[in-house]
């Protein structure tokens, strides 16, 4: 008995190449829809934590910045910021922490100026940074995220 033929699936097909090679080398910043509206979706989510309305969407936005930041960083675009960008993460990752726990999405002091310093950060990598170089980093962080090396939010255990 043969195998039943899969299914023909064709290629995607690029209807302007040119285009589509030229914006590679465009600033994220450049692109009024990408870049813009990504920097001002990463404050609002900012400021809404830091003024106590942020929900899990808010800090979900956040810690996509700050893994985007990064991978950004490795990618040699503010590779002496890792040290700063870890502290961010370890203190996004406590305050959501906190959250799931069922106390409020708010941070520390110390907290709060990690994650700023780092919300700083990422606007000058995106102001600085080709579109193709960012579709890259996003690729690097979705096979980090496969491949289960995030860390999972889990509520704090109360004695």
């Amino acid at each position: 008995m043969s195998k039943p033929r899969k299914k023909y699936k064709p290629k995607g097909v690029r209807m302007d190449a040119l285009t589509w090679v030229i914006s590679g080398f465009k600033k994220v910043a450049e692109v009024p829809d990408a870049g813009t509206k990504l920097m001002i979706k990463n404050h609002v989510s900012f400021d809404e934590i830091r003024e106590g309305r942020g929900d899990t969407h808010h800090v979900d936005n956040l810690i996509t910045m700050v893994n985007c930041a990064e991978a950004l960083a490795k990618r040699q675009l503010g590779r002496d910021w890792l040290e700063e960008i870890g502290q961010a993460q370890d203190a996004i990752y406590a305050m959501a922490q906190r959250g799931v726990s069922g106390k409020p999405f708010l941070f520390t002091g110390e907290e709060l100026k990690a994650v700023q310093t780092i919300v700083e950060l990422h606007d000058e990598q995106l102001k600085n940074c080709p579109v193709r170089t960012l579709e890259l980093a996003l690729e690097d962080i979705e096979k980090e995220y496969k491949a289960n090396k995030m860390r999972r939010i889990e509520p704090l255990e109360t004695a």
